[in-house]
């Protein structure tokens, strides 16, 4: 959206400016007299505009900012303010760019008529299915204050798990990065120069040395060609597991990993208990519910088979029956559940499922991680060790035929 420099008075003050967006000048104008302002000159901002439009391009909306929204949002409804106006206050003051023009698009979508879920639909990639149906409820109901503040807590706790999740993958990643650039470093630039030392002295080298020698007299010539081969391979590959058929087969790969798979089994119950325990008890009918969560799932395996779920209740099974058929959902999950079922609080059980396998989640992270940090020490100490072995053996030597 355009931005416009502007000057204006408010009664005998002083002369204040600023920069506001608007549709067009008119609009602009239209906006200052609405908040009590005398425009003095209005003019387009085209530098600022072209800086505002690649900053925007480049901003993505984050889960940590939606959040933040949605609480912002919240407080000002909770507070009397009216959904339009609050939205306006929002968009002068959330800092992402993306952020805020979409947030203008919602004020404009509800000031012509729509509701706020209507307004969001519009931006599935920021605000998914669940975020509009539990908005829709709350409007439906007449509650939109308290969905918004569940909507919050479900956000948070949204953020803390996952949180938990890529913790496990920070330093494992952090000492596999050090490691293969030290090693690539030394095998393409540091251990070649040593290699014209050994071939002055026409010694016979030990099977490890001519090894290491093959290696970075390659290395050294062809670094260049290796890096571009190796960025090309990870490009390649990330294409490929974005796929329908490369994504099927990674997460059904990491399945079978034991450790792996305990991770993901209980980030993915306790994402599911909480999304289906939220939608539920917020009036969202239950096959709605069971749809919308099936496409929060993040692996696509675990996600076929809550799908799988909606069919069984649509042909009449409860929920505890259609988990049994699978083979992800744990014996206390399908307990849990049916306990649920029988007594009719089956989101207040759910709820209950997902605070536990969260911290299961922050158990097994540890666990994880634990486990992956020494077993990548002594990996990186073994090669770096072969290496530099290799090229001590030969000085070890030549130093022993010298002193002879």
């Amino acid at each position: 959206m355009p931005q416009f420099r502007y000057e204006v008075k408010k009664g005998p003050g002083a002369v204040a400016k600023g920069v506001i967006e608007a549709e067009n000048q008119r609009s602009a104008i239209a906006r200052l007299r609405d908040m009590g302002y005398f425009p003095i000159r209005v003019e387009e901002a085209e530098e600022e505009q072209k800086k505002d439009t690649l900053r925007e391009a480049l901003a993505r909306v984050r889960l940590k900012d939606r959040n933040l929204f949605f609480r912002q949002l919240a407080n000002l409804c909770e507070s009397g303010m009216m959904i339009t106006r609050a939205l306006r206050t929002l968009v002068e003051q959330t800092e992402n760019p993306k952020l805020a023009k979409i947030i203008d698009q919602l004020r404009d979508d509800v000031q012509k008529g729509s509701s706020l879920a209507e307004a969001m639909d519009k931006h599935p990639v920021v605000f998914p299915a669940m975020y509009c149906s539990l908005v829709r409820a709350g409007e439906t109901g007449g509650m939109l204050e308290e969905v918004l503040w569940r909507i919050c807590a479900f956000g948070e706790q949204e953020e803390e798990l996952r949180g938990k999740a890529l913790s496990a993958m920070v330093y494992p990643a952090f000492l596999t990065t050090v490691g293969s650039i030290a090693i690539f470093i030394l095998v393409s630039f540091v251990f070649p120069k040593f290699i014209k030392v050994f071939e002055e002295f026409h010694a016979q080298l030990p099977l490890p040395t001519v090894i290491v020698m093959a290696i970075c007299k390659f290395m050294g010539a062809w670094w260049w060609a290796v890096l571009a081969g190796l960025i090309l391979l990870g490009t390649l590959l990330v294409r490929w597991a974005r796929t329908e058929d490369g994504q099927r087969r990674v997460h059904g790969f990491l399945l079978k990993v034991p450790v792996v798979k305990s991770v993901i089994l209980k980030y993915e119950m306790a994402k599911f208990a909480r999304t289906l325990g939220t939608l539920m008890d917020n009036g969202v009918p239950i096959l709605t519910s069971i749809k919308i969560t099936a496409e929060t799932m993040t692996n696509v395996h675990i996600r076929d088979e809550v799908s799988q779920m909606h069919i069984g209740v649509t042909e009449g099974d409860s929920l505890s029956e259609t988990m049994r058929r699978g083979k992800f959902f744990p014996p206390m999950v399908m307990s849990m559940f049916a306990v649920g079922e029988e007594s009719g609080r089956v989101g207040t059980v759910a709820k209950r499922v997902a605070d536990a396998y969260d911290l299961e989640v922050d158990r097994a992270v540890k666990a994880l991680t634990s486990l992956f940090e020494p077993l990548l020490i002594v990996i990186m100490g073994v090669i770096v060790g072969f290496l530099v072995i290799a090229m001590l053996l030969p000085m070890l030597n030549l130093s022993s035929t010298v002193g002879s």
